[in-house]
């Protein structure tokens, strides 16, 4: 009985953790020789056309500016890569059914909780700049953006967690 118990801790514990995380994926072209990059910057006609606030857009710009430079990438007004941000969301409603778990198993039918909240999605587009080409593309999604409280450590968070596989690893 103790480790049923301790199993549906570790579970729910699970289940709460992975509510806050970021859903990332990522493509790229795999001719691509990513070690011979060493500069970028951002696209900026297309920083200017997105639609976030001033806030959250300078929030992104500065984590991706940590992140490639954590990665040994330096910013040029030259740069051999551009890139490009993409942002969206839109509202999201989670009905809690009120679950929870017992002493000596599951309970259901506690109150129920219903809440909207607005889902954003990042995109990052990496275009080499000399063949002007798309080589690298990294999306978050699930970030919850309606937290005001938490979205300026969100955003770093998720922009992190969707370059953590850039560069890929040499063929």
């Amino acid at each position: 009985m103790k480790s049923y118990t301790l199993f549906m801790m570790l579970v729910t514990a699970i289940l709460m953790t992975s509510c806050n995380t970021v859903r990332v994926s990522y493509d790229f072209d795999r001719s691509t020789d990513f070690n011979a990059y060493k500069t970028y910057n951002f696209h900026q006609n297309g920083i200017d056309k997105l639609e976030l606030n001033d806030l959250d857009k300078r929030r992104i710009l500065a984590a991706i500016d940590v992140q490639m430079a954590a990665k040994g990438f330096t910013k040029s007004d030259n740069p051999q890569l551009y890139i490009n941000v993409l942002a969206s969301s839109k509202e999201k409603i989670n009905i809690d059914n009120g679950g929870y778990y017992g002493g000596w198993g599951p309970y259901w039918g506690g109150p129920s909780r219903v809440y909207q909240y607005t889902s954003g999605t990042i995109i990052l587009d990496i275009v080499d700049n000399a063949r002007n080409i798309l080589i690298w593309q990294g999306s978050g999604s699930g970030l919850d953006v309606s937290n005001l409280n938490t979205k300026s450590d969100d955003i770093p968070r998720a922009i992190e967690e969707i370059l953590a596989k850039f560069p890929p690893p040499a063929k």
